[in-house]
């Protein structure tokens, strides 16, 4: 009884400092910048995360110690230590911890329509960081020959682990790059350390449309090969020790490929799992689930209503808990070898629980997803290992690279003829037009009351 209690005392008190967080966001005030806003502005600061880039420029977050009004004499600051959106042309290609110095138009994000007519909050989603402010056409210009001796918050250090991680990536897609070539690199530095930029809009709609685009933004299915790789490559070492230094590899590759939402959430419950083998507790994937997402949510609440990726990352994953196993028991015609059996159980249990957000977010949702993902999920984990040893070896010599990169490069050309083939068919994905977020409520709303009644009633 005294066991249950703390418990209780244990979830109450996440769930109430969950609670607090989420209605004290609702008050919170942007950073004033209202006098620098539609002129001419020019400020300085320090590059905060490992741009985006794509065929038409870059994009990344700058933290900006100091913006000035171009046209006052003297000049005079308008804004100070401040997150801040830039949009610059490809070259010069800038890096994490560079610092900068940028002129342009400081804007107000603003909201937009997609082609199915559906709005998305483009606001919430960057105050979600604390970015509350843009420059869509930035001159940007390196302000020091020092890249990285500048940090956020003015904070002076010779070395940074999130540089090292980022200069590492960098030039493990560069190694990708040279042995694969486009779009197999794209596709490959997807999968291992979600640098999905390369792909390009039309395949990376093909990937939606068959419903593949988990593969290529590295959701949990990703790191959950990256977790169960790092425990048998450790296997040698002592228990104990391998599970320590276990978690400390899949808490660098969360930093290394950027630590999204999907990849914290994920790489939290591979955490958990490994505490509780080490403490020799059993492991329950719906209780490490609520716990991932409520830490999540007192870290940055805003994740709730303004970021889809945790959304649907959560919606997975709770769908798989609930319903492969159910699915799974009624497929006894499909086969086991080669986990066909979990992997359709799999597929048609996360569909079935994220269709109707999916539909309601992007009015778009794959007819052939489940088909798809069987004919290719059974092969990434063999790509991702093909993959790594790819942009690894690159390291060593760009010749070992690419003799790793044969294998690597069939299995790539195999995912993407599948990936271009079935979104080519004509009825690949259906649409919907706008409806009420009230639907969405209801259906879950009937699903979870239903589960908990038939569940009770079979206990």
């Amino acid at each position: 009884m005294r066991v249950k209690r703390r418990t209780y005392i244990f979830w109450a008190v996440f769930v109430a400092a969950a609670i607090i967080r989420i209605a004290m966001s609702f008050n919170r005030a942007p950073p004033d910048a209202r006098t620098c806003l539609k002129q001419a502005d020019i400020g300085i600061g320090t590059v905060d995360e490992d741009p985006a880039r794509t065929e038409t420029g870059q994009v990344f977050v700058v933290h900006a110690g100091s913006i000035w009004t171009a046209s006052s004499s003297p000049l005079t600051p308008c804004a100070a230590d401040i997150l801040v959106r830039l949009k610059t042309k490809l070259y010069p290609r800038f890096t994490y911890g560079d610092r900068v110095s940028f002129a342009g138009r400081l804007s107000v994000p603003r909201d937009f329509k997609g082609d199915t007519g559906r709005s998305f909050d483009f606001q919430g989603y960057l105050a979600k960081d604390d970015v509350f402010y843009e420059m869509k056409s930035a001159v940007v210009t390196i302000a020091t020959d020092t890249p990285g001796s500048f940090r956020s918050g003015g904070i002076f250090s010779s070395f940074d682990i999130s540089a090292v991680l980022f200069a590492v990536k960098r030039g493990f897609v560069a190694n990708l790059e040279h042995a694969l070539g486009e779009p197999h690199a794209a596709l490959a530095a997807g999968l291992v350390v979600g640098e999905k930029s390369a792909l390009g809009p039309d395949l990376l709609q093909d990937f939606r449309i068959v419903g593949l685009i988990h593969i290529v933004v590295l959701s949990g299915f990703n790191i959950t090969i990256v977790g169960v790789a790092l425990r048998r490559v450790l296997s040698f070492l002592p228990r104990v020790w391998g599970i320590i230094v276990g978690g400390i590899g899949i808490a660098l590759f969360g930093v290394l490929v950027g630590g999204g939402a999907t990849v914290v959430r994920s790489c939290f419950m591979a955490g958990i799992a490994l505490v509780a083998d080490l403490i020799r507790r059993d492991y329950s994937v719906a209780r490490a689930l609520a716990f991932a997402a409520l830490v999540m949510l007192v870290q940055n609440p805003l994740i709730l209503l303004h970021d889809p990726s945790f959304q649907l990352s959560f919606l997975a994953t709770l769908g798989l808990i609930l319903l492969a196993g159910p699915i799974e028991s009624r497929l006894s015609r499909i086969p086991e070898r080669f986990g066909m059996r979990g992997t359709v159980a799999s597929c048609l249990a996360t569909q079935i629980f994220v269709s109707p957000y999916i539909l309601y977010m992007m009015g778009q949702i794959s007819i052939i997803g489940v088909v798809v993902n069987i004919l290719v999920l059974p092969f990434i984990p063999a790509t991702m290992l093909a993959v790594f040893l790819t942009g690894a070896l690159g390291f060593i010599h760009p010749f070992l690279g690419m003799i790793a990169g044969w294998g690597a490069h069939l299995l790539l050309q195999y995912e993407l003829f599948m990936v271009t083939r079935f979104a080519a068919l004509p009825f690949a994905a259906a649409y919907v037009p706008p409806f009420s977020v009230w639907w969405v409520a209801g259906f879950y709303g009937v699903f979870i009351a239903g589960y908990a009644f038939f569940t009770h009633k079979k206990s």
